[in-house]
């Protein structure tokens, strides 16, 4: 039996929910054993997402600390009552109240994300961080930029590796490539939380120039955040607010739509105060409908994009390098279609699901 420690999980929304939630999706459909310990959601929304599944699943509400602390001890009461093999946790913090007694005769994984670990060094928050990894077996990093924020917080027995994601198929992805549209007029798209570290900002910037270049060029941004008003302005500023359309959140369908149009996909990330690209799974998303990606470089985007095999890693500080990029690859339909080809292959071949799960039932030692 694989038990589930998780504040994330279906179907709240979010990127590690969707992970997580996958997770245990593929290790049943595998014929694994799985029980699911996770946080309370909306009641109607809930149930959908637990009947649509043969597994059981146990939500906990109330206030988050009463809420974490019940659940921590339900984990353990499942513990004694035998038979659990190992525990997945979504975070280090899924540990915390879980006594490391109760965990010595299973395999513990803690997935690692990215920003999770930037933390002050010598806090209070940094020795819970430290004493959390501590219980864990093995630290399953994202990336292997992942790996190295989590190596200064662990030591003793508990092993680092780097478990790279599985990824569900998006709507609308076919496993036969699809090529792109010579005289199709370029488009460009975005699909990410609003927020300043996706660098939606510097593709804007570059935006006139190509349009110099491209008379056509139009830009699809997918989703909400807090930066938006300030993205919507800089597009009027720039003079591109015609080229540019905020989409907001829309239907798996229309995204699906979106990204068969797509002829690049940007997201030029770079490090803002606490926060960090730990993969970028919708890169990968972008990579099964066989379009290149450009991904910034401070961050694990290099395990989700291979620098000028499926795309390119820039230096998303550097607004002439990523509009140079992108140029680049407008300007040469056999680069794109090559790196688009190699982003098609490698997606249906090592992070859908079925091919992922291998990585997980190994450092999970399943048989």
């Amino acid at each position: 039996m694989i038990l589930f420690a998780t504040q994330n999980f279906l179907p709240s929304i979010g990127g590690t929910q969707i992970y997580v939630t996958g997770l245990a999706d593929a290790l049943a459909a595998r014929g694994h054993a799985v029980e699911i310990y996770c946080d309370a959601a909306s009641k109607a929304a809930a149930a959908r997402v637990d009947s649509a599944r043969a597994y059981p699943i146990r939500r906990f509400g109330g206030l988050r600390p009463v809420m974490r602390r019940s659940k921590a001890w339900a984990v353990m009461q499942r513990l004694a009552s035998g038979g659990i093999q190992a525990i997945v946790t979504d975070t280090w913090k899924s540990l915390e109240h879980i006594s490391a007694h109760t965990l010595k005769n299973v395999t513990v994984l803690c997935l690692g994300h990215g920003s999770e670990f930037l933390v002050p060094k010598g806090s209070a928050k940094e020795r819970r961080l430290r004493e959390c990894l501590a219980k864990a077996s093995i630290v399953g990093a994202n990336s292997h930029f992942t790996a190295g924020l989590v190596e200064p917080h662990i030591g003793g027995n508990t092993e680092l590796r780097v478990i790279l994601p599985g990824v569900d198929p998006p709507a609308g992805a076919s496993a036969d490539f699809r090529s792109q549209d010579r005289a199709a007029a370029p488009r460009l798209l975005t699909i990410a939380r609003l927020e300043p570290r996706k660098g939606i900002d510097t593709v804007l910037r570059a935006v006139p120039a190509l349009a110099r270049e491209h008379r056509d060029i139009a830009y699809d941004v997918i989703g909400k955040g807090e930066d938006r008003e300030r993205l919507v302005q800089l597009a009027e500023q720039l003079g591109v607010p015609s080229r540019v359309r905020f989409h907001g959140y829309i239907s798996e369908q229309h995204k699906a739509k979106l990204l068969n149009r797509a002829t690049l996909f940007l997201m030029p990330n770079r490090r803002e105060p606490g926060s960090v690209e730990g993969f970028g799974i919708v890169l990968v998303e972008a990579a099964a409908f066989g379009v290149p990606s450009i991904a910034g470089s401070d961050g694990g985007t290099s395990d989700a994009v291979a620098h000028e095999q499926t795309g390119l890693i820039m230096d998303g500080e550097d607004d002439r390098a990523v509009e140079a990029g992108i140029s680049r690859l407008l300007a040469d339909h056999s680069v794109r279609e090559r790196m688009g080809t190699a982003a098609h292959h490698r997606f249906w071949t090592d992070f859908t699901w079925p091919a992922a799960i291998h990585r997980f039932e190994e450092a999970l030692a399943l048989s």
